[in-house]
């Protein structure tokens, strides 16, 4: 019982330490603060947003999860407690928080928490810098953070990758560029290589050898395992054949030595015979007899004349 309660922890927390690790994927990806000509709300509604990528390629739910504009919140000395009620929460139970690979979510700073799961209770302040927050479910992890300058109106501050660095930065783009809900692509930067490969590859020409040359790669690898492994396999046969036979071998040997010193000795051990023997010369070259009380050893070369009856006569007197 007490093993399986163990399994039981050791799956939890590896559970626990895999979604942590999926929930370093989400980043803020593009911030728009004055909305007056752009997205609009399921509700034909615009405001302010906020979009958050999936920069991993496995599936991430950014449910329970935080947003917050408080700058308050990042003080470590805080409780959970004290820091959640300073933040939105993103609830659970919209299949829209699920997020598949690469994928974008965008939720609107409108303070109106009861239109849905992407409003949230603060508001973005136009012509103002607005500092972004993204906390782990736990309520003290920090996912990630931005400032955000004054924008013009409809522009976004945006996160591009830069091929020149080959690192992602901060960037103002404007209406024109704005992409809510899909990759960054402002000033003429890529997002990211794939992105980059894609453009340079319209027809899918090279992905497809690539993907066919990864595919026999990857065939000709295990035949070569296999091979490897078969031949291992055969090898470890053939030597505990060898070992077999060899063991048959040695005993039949002790037996046909055993068999004939039986004919030799009628039967008896040959070990019995020499122990014998043994005891016998030791005996002859200490020339000791066993230690025995009241026993009287007797030397029939040395008379001692005990039992003359001469000896038991009285003595006549002179």
């Amino acid at each position: 019982m007490n093993k399986r309660i163990l399994n039981v922890l050791l799956l939890l927390c590896a559970a626990s330490f895999a979604m942590g690790q999926g929930a370093y994927s989400f980043k803020i990806n593009e911030v728009v603060v004055s909305n007056t000509n752009g997205l609009v709300d399921e509700y034909g509604e615009r405001s302010a947003w906020i979009e958050i990528a999936n920069t991993s390629w496995g599936t991430n739910n950014i449910r329970s999860c935080y947003l917050t504009t408080t700058r308050a919140a990042l003080d470590k000395n805080l409780t959970v407690p004290e820091r959640v009620k300073m933040m939105s929460l993103i609830p659970k139970g919209d299949a829209r928080t699920n997020l598949a690979a690469k994928e974008h979510i965008v939720f609107f700073a409108d303070r109106k928490t009861n239109l849905g799961t992407l409003h949230t209770n603060f508001t973005l302040v136009p012509g103002e810098e607005n500092f972004i927050a993204l906390f782990d479910g736990n309520g003290k992890t920090l996912l990630d953070s931005v400032t955000v300058p004054p924008l013009p109106e409809n522009a976004s501050y945006a996160r591009v990758y830069n091929g020149d660095t080959e690192e992602y930065e901060w960037i103002v783009l404007d209406a024109t560029e704005v992409t809510p809900g899909g990759a960054n692509m402002g000033q003429g930067k890529v997002e990211d290589k794939v992105a980059e490969f894609k453009e340079k590859d319209p027809y899918g020409f090279a992905m497809s050898i690539m993907a066919m040359a990864i595919v026999f790669g990857c065939l000709l690898l295990l035949y070569v395992f296999f091979r490897l492994f078969g031949y291992v396999v055969t090898l470890l046969g053939k030597m505990t054949r060898v070992r077999a036979i060899r063991s048959i071998h040695d005993k039949a040997e002790r037996a046909t030595i055993m068999a004939k010193q039986g004919m030799e000795t009628k039967g008896i051990d040959m070990k019995i015979y020499m122990a014998v023997i043994a005891m016998a010369l030791h005996e002859y070259e200490e020339d000791v007899h066993d230690v025995e009380s009241n026993v009287l050893t007797l030397h029939p070369e040395e008379h001692t004349d005990w039992n003359a009856k001469d000896n038991a006569m009285r003595e006549w007197p002179k």
